[in-house]
């Protein structure tokens, strides 16, 4: 079913962005904490919330002042731009590079000339895929769980709260993982493949933004795959991460299926 001499082969040659990736998430979930429990953002953000006009302070609302809480800042951490671009630079590069950009440069036809399926050649890049992205969340999980032993008083922050994030954070990326994969299948050119993907995940993440500002844009909702991570929610204990997992995981499936229908049986080059 999967190749673990290509998987190797693949794994070598981004290895050292993984390793790069997996401890600057670990490092940054740990800063988050540091900086709550260090300067105490919570009461500094309080006095400065209560300066703020009345309209101003509506608008805002409570959640502006609980990311500044330890389960705020855990979220915030797990939220952040700088972890959200390593962990979509793994699901967009893995698929466009070793799928469209070895059709361009004609590495694929001569590696299928080999004894191998494509499909099982496109399976063993998934797994793969997903591994990746797997492994820096980790990372990150383990930065909130060594900020947690380094600071004892931190009260009230359950680990599977931690882990409901990680987890569903790590279904948002193969999400974009899995429509990159499908990118890939209909273009020879790496590219073009990852200009798709990065303008597709721009547009989601604008549209969520702009749906939280605009209430005539609330209907939009549903189309944005932010909507379905929402980690400050999980913070707060609201029990959506489940739901949220679903509908990605739906998602997933749809883009993975019509990709590897594609892969198998499209021309090479072509």
């Amino acid at each position: 079913m999967i190749s673990g001499n290509y998987i190797f082969k693949t794994l070598r040659e981004h290895l050292s962005f993984l390793i790069f990736a997996f401890i600057l998430v670990g490092l940054f979930q740990l800063l988050m904490l540091t900086l709550v429990v260090e300067t105490d953002m919570l009461n500094i953000a309080k006095i400065f919330f209560s300066r703020f006009p009345q309209q101003i302070q509506q608008f805002l609302g409570e959640e502006f002042l609980a990311q500044f809480s330890v389960n705020g800042a855990v979220a915030f951490g797990y939220n952040h731009p700088i972890v959200l671009i390593f962990l979509a630079v793994i699901a967009i590069m893995l698929p466009a590079r070793h799928i469209a950009g070895e059709i361009e440069g004609g590495s694929l036809e001569l590696l299928l000339s080999l004894p191998i399926k494509r499909f099982k050649l496109a399976f063993s890049l998934w797994i793969l895929s997903f591994l990746s992205i797997l492994v820096v969340i980790i990372g990150g999980w383990l930065g909130t769980i060594i900020g947690l032993m380094i600071y004892p008083q931190i009260l009230g922050l359950p680990l599977s709260i931690i882990f409901r994030i990680g987890l569903n954070l790590w279904f948002l990326m193969i999400t974009i993982n899995a429509y990159t994969f499908f990118f890939s299948s209909i273009s020879r050119e790496a590219g073009k493949v990852t200009q798709r993907a990065v303008g597709v995940t721009l547009f989601f993440y604008f549209l969520s933004y702009t749906v939280k500002l605009w209430d005539k844009a609330s209907f939009l909702k549903p189309v944005t795959i932010f909507t379905y991570y929402q980690p400050q929610a999980l913070a707060m204990n609201q029990n959506l991460w489940l739901k949220n997992i679903v509908i990605l995981a739906v998602l997933v499936i749809v883009f993975m299926v019509i990709a590897f229908r594609r892969i198998s049986r499209r021309d090479i080059p072509g």
